[in-house]
């Protein structure tokens, strides 16, 4: 549950989750610890649980890791499996160890497997194989998961995760060679308008799906988990609504203003055909996504011209 004396972790406050949770804590005056990757290496299985016995934290919200697009992902398993798992564990057993009364844990839609029945509801986890360009990340944020449903089973914590669908906002990651497809595609088309060229090449053949979720959305979910007892081991979190990658090209060149073409360059993997998240489970406990994709991608733009220079 969630106290105004309670002491909050917000892990990996400098990455677009982390971020928006702290902007949202601070418009609605929640205090949280500023901890910095400066002040604390997660990956730093001493100095973790050090910083755990000084500061006593009451919720911890693990939003930190390595995180990235599918080519990033595909050339780097070794990384992402790693990093992922020894921040997340350190995270969750230090919160375990010092008595922390809530633990928040951020997974991902690539946890499911790449044929399922569509929407994909939570039971459907480890029911087929993984998509084998972000294996090691899925593999990662799969054992998390399952590290905190078993203490949350044995000791009756309040640990549970969330897996959002493909996130966009603010502090997104804008690095063509490991960025999602959403900062990628703004980035190009932007770039293209302001030089002039003809066209805009997008990855894969435009017919893989997926669901668009508002990071600040995300953030209200947070916020929304924290003040409730949940029985779940594990919700996802979405708009309920997905787009075609085709699609979500031609809507990003509309809002961009771009007059040239779209080439969909099919020598790239599709990744995952489709993925869209059943949201059943936490729209019965009362939440639901407040930001459509059009205007998410309206005010993701107007900030990306303002601060891209800086980027």
């Amino acid at each position: 549950m969630l106290k105004k004396n309670f002491k909050i972790l917000v892990a990996g406050k400098e990455g677009m989750v982390g971020s928006a949770i702290c902007r949202l804590f601070k418009k609605k005056k929640i205090k949280y610890i500023n901890c910095s990757r400066k002040n604390l290496d997660f990956l730093d299985q001493e100095a973790v649980n050090s910083w755990f016995k000084n500061n006593k934290p009451d919720i911890v919200i693990n939003a930190a890791g390595k995180v990235g697009g599918i080519l990033d992902n595909s050339v780097n398993k070794s990384k992402y499996i790693y990093e992922n798992i020894i921040i997340g564990f350190n995270l969750i057993n230090n919160s375990y160890k010092h008595s922390v009364k809530s633990f928040i844990n951020l997974g991902s839609a690539c946890i499911y497997p790449k044929f399922t029945k569509q929407p994909i509801k939570e039971d459907y986890l480890l029911s087929g194989h993984l998509e084998p360009t972000n294996e090691g990340y899925a593999i990662a944020k799969i054992a998390t998961l399952k590290y905190c449903q078993f203490l949350k089973e044995e000791f009756n914590l309040n640990f549970i995760s969330l897996q959002p669908a493909n996130l966009y906002g603010i502090n997104d990651n804008y690095d063509l060679n490991s960025s999602h497809v959403i900062p990628a595609l703004v980035r190009k088309f932007h770039e293209a308008k302001i030089n002039g060229k003809p066209y805009v090449e997008v990855w894969g053949s435009g017919k893989a799906t997926r669901d668009f979720l508002y990071v600040d959305d995300l953030a209200e979910a947070i916020i929304f988990i924290l003040k409730k007892k949940i029985s779940y081991n594990f919700l996802n979190v979405a708009h309920g609504k997905s787009y075609s990658i085709k699609e979500l090209a031609y809507i990003i060149k509309k809002i961009i203003k771009f007059e040239g073409k779209i080439k969909f360059n099919k020598s790239y993997s599709d990744g995952t055909p489709e993925r869209e998240l059943d949201i059943s489970r936490i729209s019965s406990l009362g939440w639901k996504s407040k930001t459509t994709l059009i205007f998410g991608l309206n005010n993701y733009y107007k900030w990306f011209v303002k601060n891209f220079k800086s980027i």
